[in-house]
């Protein structure tokens, strides 16, 4: 059962991703892809904590999509 969930929660962050960058928002798709990596490599050593951490990263994904991160970078 927790294999369905952790599959259906990367599945949904993963197209959150892809419509990101879609939508021309790269600064928010690289900070999701960064923030799904990060968590799959924090939590790898157990499937609960991988599930929890993945789940987070949906919601922080789905987050984003209301409230778009802006990087100002002046030279």
């Amino acid at each position: 059962m927790e294999y369905i969930l952790l599959g259906l929660a990367l599945a949904f962050n993963i197209l959150i991703v892809l419509w990101k960058f879609r939508r021309g928002r790269q600064a928010d798709a690289i900070l999701d892809a960064s923030l799904l990596t990060l968590v799959a490599y924090a939590f790898s050593g157990s499937t609960a904590l991988l599930i929890i951490g993945t789940i987070a990263s949906v919601f922080v994904s789905v987050y984003l999509i209301f409230n778009p991160v802006t990087f100002n970078v002046k030279s």
